[in-house]
């Protein structure tokens, strides 16, 4: 994580948005009233997305075996947009 100084950032606000989001890296921002962290939007929503995927009993764990299913054993993507649409 990158860290700035009170005094550095701020001058470099938009450069620091960018950074943060061309780089997906948090960026940590020092000041005398207390510290900050700058992360992208994208990564803030992942954040979110995760924190919320995490809060579901099961969820996680579900996920892992998911993940672990071979492809073979997987339902039609053209199935299950069948089952959605009626």
């Amino acid at each position: 994580m990158e860290t700035i100084s009170e005094n550095q950032y701020a001058d470099l606000i938009d450069e620091l948005v960018g950074r943060a989001n061309e780089h997906n890296q948090p960026i940590l921002l020092q000041g005398a009233a207390g510290n900050a962290i700058v992360i992208s939007e994208k990564e803030w929503n992942a954040l979110q997305e995760t924190l919320y995927l995490q809060s579901i009993p099961g969820m996680s764990e579900s996920i892992k075996e998911g993940g672990q299913t071979l492809i073979e054993d997987c339902v039609d993507e053209s199935t299950i947009r069948d089952i959605l649409n009626g």
